[in-house]
């Protein structure tokens, strides 16, 4: 693979990536804030789940701008010296449509369904002593509160 081509891959995959680590903050932020815990999920994933794939994808992106940084170090020296760099119309027309599919492509989530579960113990209520488990040991009866055994 020589040099061109790797750098368009590596700015490609730059860009899916920052598109999709705010596509998942904001759908982190907005869709699933704080408190929504495990009774609301988009796509059959919780707060946490989308959590998790957002830390990944900001793990890999910082890879992926390391390398870009690395790759573009001659271009932004000679940005900084007023050199401009040549730009083709076609090169336009192609980052445009693929900004359009991918922008479609990560707010998909944003308007899926958001799926509220219910039952269950939300974050702001407590068991009471009916509800609450009871630990038992060996000989320790059938775990009733209260009486004798």
């Amino acid at each position: 693979m020589n040099r061109a081509t790797l750098i368009l891959l590596i700015d490609i995959v730059a860009f899916v990536g920052f598109v999709f680590l705010t596509t998942t903050g904001i759908l982190l932020h907005y869709l699933l804030p704080p408190g929504s815990g495990r009774w609301s999920e988009v796509w059959s994933l919780s707060r946490h789940d989308w959590g998790a794939i957002h830390f990944w994808i900001s793990v890999a992106f910082f890879a992926v701008l390391s390398a870009h940084l690395i790759l573009h170090w001659r271009v932004a020296l000679g940005l900084l010296r007023g050199h401009r760099p040549e730009q083709t119309n076609w090169r336009i027309a192609l980052g445009l449509v693929a900004l359009v599919a991918i922008v479609l492509l990560a707010v998909a989530p944003l308007f899926g369904a958001s799926e509220t579960g219910g039952g269950g113990i939300g974050l702001n209520q407590r068991v009471s002593d009916e509800q609450a488990p009871v630990p038992r040991g060996p000989g320790q009866g059938s775990g009733y509160r209260g009486g004798q055994e």
